[in-house]
């Protein structure tokens, strides 16, 4: 009998022990649990102001982005100026407009511009004509003069839409050149007395994003720039011109900024990644998470010597 009451004593006490263990585990996981849930909403208060730094730099980069290309179209509007204003003008004049234009707007002038109608010399195969171009500012490219810009897929739709939308300025779809870089045409209708045509000058995408970005965008800020353009009288499917469909691996948030311009539609994608502004301010929540683990482990720990006694 001794031996048994002796055994029924150890077994007792073997599983108040059990019994404690699980009790300290219990409060462990609770508090430890505790503390993350209860931090995590204080994360979202400590990046609120952030992400709203975030938001405001995005948008007042969509403005930038806008004038930028209101910018690079100028020197279009002034030739599209001259001609409209003129009986007709002369290559010369054509020459002279340009070398002014360029003193008064080295910035982001088009690498190429042109006069642009519509003859019918023995290469062209077509009864109605050919778009050639009249006076131009390149020398090898598509615009080189006695070029027929006809066969060339992006300057026919840029002219169709421009002729489309006669006395309005229109963007062209985008297209490669040179090394994949991507780039649209400007263009306006020009109708005097004696000449009618198309002027046209080219966006490079790649220097108006490069320009924008040494000027205003923070670091931890990237662009993905999506765009859709005139197709007759209904909006191409957006395409990326800029970046691609997946953000980086690293990006927290993606801000999405459009715009309209010249019968061009552009989404800008404006990735925030964690070295914007030093990242979110994740003080609070970590001061919170650890103070809970803290006193998580002083409770189990004050637990233990009361279960213990």
């Amino acid at each position: 009998m001794p031996n048994d009451a002796v055994k029924a004593a150890d077994e007792k006490r073997q599983l108040k022990g059990a019994n404690n263990k699980t009790h300290i585990i219990l409060v462990l996981i609770l508090g430890f649990a505790g503390s993350f849930l209860f931090s995590r909403p204080m994360d979202d208060i400590g990046a609120n102001p952030w992400s709203a730094r975030a938001l405001a730099d995005a948008e007042r980069l969509g403005r930038s982005f806008t004038l930028l290309l209101d910018h690079s179209n100028s020197p279009l509007q002034s030739l599209a100026t001259l001609f409209n204003g003129s009986g007709r003008v002369a290559a010369d004049e054509f020459a002279n407009t340009i070398d002014y234009l360029k003193g008064h707007r080295k910035a982001l002038f088009p690498d190429s511009m042109g006069f642009l109608t519509k003859s019918q010399p023995s290469s062209c195969g077509q009864d109605n004509g050919c778009w050639m171009v009249a006076y131009s500012t390149d020398s090898t490219g598509v615009l080189r003069p006695g070029s027929d810009v006809s066969r060339f897929g992006p300057m026919a739709e840029t002219i169709d839409a421009a002729l489309a939308s006669e006395n309005a300025l229109v963007i062209g779809p985008a297209f490669q050149r040179d090394k994949g870089n991507l780039y649209s045409y400007y263009a306006v209708t020009i109708r005097n007395t004696r000449q009618f045509g198309v002027v046209v000058s080219l966006i490079d995408y790649e220097s108006l994003i490069d320009l924008m970005t040494a000027e205003s965008v923070p670091e931890g800020m990237r662009l993905r720039l999506q765009a859709s353009f005139l197709e007759g009288a209904v909006m191409s499917k957006p395409y990326f011109i800029v970046g691609g469909p997946e953000p980086s691996h690293d990006t927290i948030k993606t801000i999405k900024i459009s715009a309209e311009i010249d019968g061009a539609k552009y989404i800008m994608l404006w990735d925030v990644l964690p070295s914007y502004d030093g990242g979110g301010d994740k003080r609070t929540s970590e001061h919170a998470m650890y103070t809970g683990i803290f006193v998580t482990l002083l409770i189990a720990l004050m637990l233990w010597g009361r279960l213990r006694t």
